[in-house]
């Protein structure tokens, strides 16, 4: 009896035993290799029995990925633990059409086929491939960079060797121009964009106008003039308000809009871009009125000459503006040139009414005093002189140049002459107690000599370290929506796929280890 129950035991550990030895060890057709195409994915591997590392999966990805889009190749790469009795030069071929790798026009697909419990790898290649990856080409690869890897164990280190150089074999631009299918972009000229992606367009408008706003904060010429107005500007109370609506709110209001009256209006492409092009210029525009109207709350009493002088340093008409967006901001540049020159050049008179004439360049400086000469001569100051002969009445108005950052005003004779000549150490700084210096500056119009004492921080003695660094390194992989239409090379090849629809040329190599 005990007999008998020991035997009914062991025959139901041998039923369970087999009923769990498909799942631990699948044979697989090409039916049933899971396709990481499915669902229009950015996938180029497919690794059900996990033979390879997920690293090594994202990195295979990344460098596929980046490979199509240069040069619209498509590869995959299939790691299997069996395919039972299956030959892995048919089964390549087989799952190759199956799933149509490449693009129909050129046929520039590519499939590395490994079977593990075969020790093989198998190379099948499109017609378009053929003439870059011939069979010995294929063979030399497998020998030289996969094979020595896989008969060790390290299949990671086998595939991306493999595929890193398949890459860089068909990036080669000989062959990547000979590769490339021109029919793998799903837009054809002349075919409309879907509302989805007008809207997308709009919403990128978002980022785009604050990053163009960061460039031109950093790309700013600075100066006390510039600083005092961004300062102004910032103080408003509705800043963020109108940046949010200018910035968020109304590219999203326009963009409704376009998609709405598209149809009814029959707006072209080019219409559309206008229209985002037209509402960028409106924002730098809104952005000139602000920077506008707080130069002259700031500068607005002052005498002319103070004003056009810090008119210019303002910049409210950079070349930026003007070459993105000629019309209006050309116009707004020619305009404000105009005023500055009517400011400059209005006729004027004199005190007691008598009429002045400006005194051409090249005379100027006999109607200068010495000081004034010397501000003319440095570029520090700008003189225009004006007379009347008749009457020997003689004016002079200055302009300074407020970019001039090496002459400042002397606290003597008041001319913006006295410039830095050097820097001195008076005492030297110790461990102990801190240094003195004194910097020098001397006047060019009267001499007068002027210092400005500094202190010079207490020497600090760092103790010696030493530290240990290592460096660990990582890989990660992105992945980017195809662009290809699928298509079926063949009956058996599957609807549901998203490779190319490409067919096989029957070429490339298998090795064994």
């Amino acid at each position: 009896m005990s007999q008998k129950f020991i035997q009914l035991i062991v025959l139901f550990l041998l039923l369970a035993c087999g009923g769990i030895t498909p799942g631990i060890a699948q044979t697989y057709t090409p039916e049933t290799v899971p396709n990481p195409k499915q669902s229009r994915s950015a996938q180029y591997v497919s690794n059900p029995d996990h033979i390879l590392s997920n690293e090594a999966v994202s990195q295979i990805n990344l460098v596929l990925g980046k490979l199509e889009d240069s040069t619209t190749a498509q590869v995959a790469v299939v790691c299997l633990n069996s395919i039972g009795e299956g030959i892995p030069k048919d089964f390549a071929t087989a799952l190759f059409r199956k799933w149509g790798l490449g693009y129909q026009k050129k046929n520039n697909g590519l499939l590395v086929l490994l079977v593990k419990d075969q020790h093989r790898i198998e190379m099948e290649t499109g017609y378009g491939l053929e003439g870059v990856l011939p069979d010995a080409i294929c063979s030399r690869i497998q020998t030289r960079k996969m094979i020595p890897l896989a008969k060790v164990g390290d299949f990671d280190g086998a595939m991306i060797a493999g595929v890193n150089e398949i890459a860089r074999l068909i990036s080669e631009p000989e062959a990547a121009k000979e590769v490339y299918d021109k029919s793998k972009s799903t837009y054809r000229a002349g075919q409309p964009l879907e509302n989805s992606a007008i809207f997308v367009l709009f919403l990128l408008l978002i980022p785009a106008l604050f990053i163009f706003r960061l460039l031109s904060f950093f790309f700013r010429k600075s100066n006390p003039i510039v600083d005092k107005i961004d300062e102004t500007i910032s103080q408003s109370k509705w800043r963020f308000p109108r940046v949010f609506l200018l910035y968020v709110l109304l590219p999203v209001c326009v963009g409704f809009m376009v998609v709405k009256l598209r149809a009814p209006l029959s707006l072209h492409g080019w219409q559309i871009l206008l229209v985002m092009y037209a509402y960028t210029g409106a924002v730098v525009w809104e952005r000139r009125q602000r920077r506008k109207n707080a130069f002259q709350k700031l500068f607005g009493t002052m005498a002319e000459s103070a004003r056009y002088v810090r008119y210019k340093a303002a910049r409210l008409n950079g070349w930026g503006p003007v070459l993105l967006f000629p019309i209006p901001f050309g116009w707004f540049k020619r305009e404000d040139n105009r005023a500055l020159d009517a400011i400059r050049n209005h006729s004027r008179q004199s005190a007691e009414g008598y009429m002045l004439t400006k005194v051409d360049n090249t005379r100027k400086g006999d109607f200068l005093t010495d000081y004034q000469r010397t501000e003319q001569r440095l570029g520090s100051v700008d003189y225009d002189v004006w007379r009347n002969e008749s009457h020997n009445i003689t004016q002079a108005i200055a302009y300074e140049n407020l970019n001039d950052k090496v002459y400042q005003n002397c606290n003597k004779c008041g001319s913006r002459a006295m410039s830095l000549t050097g820097n001195r150490i008076v005492t030297e700084a110790t461990t102990e107690r801190e240094g003195r210096g004194s910097h020098d500056y001397q006047c060019q119009a009267c001499g007068h000599h002027r210092e400005e004492q500094y202190t010079i921080a207490v020497i600090r003695q760092s103790k010696p370290s030493t530290s240990h660094s290592s460096t660990t390194y990582s890989s990660s992989g992105s992945s980017s929506s195809w662009g290809g239409s699928s298509g079926s090379s063949s009956s058996s090849s599957s609807s549901s796929s998203s490779w190319g629809g490409g067919s096989s040329g029957g070429g490339g190599s298998g090795s064994s280890w």
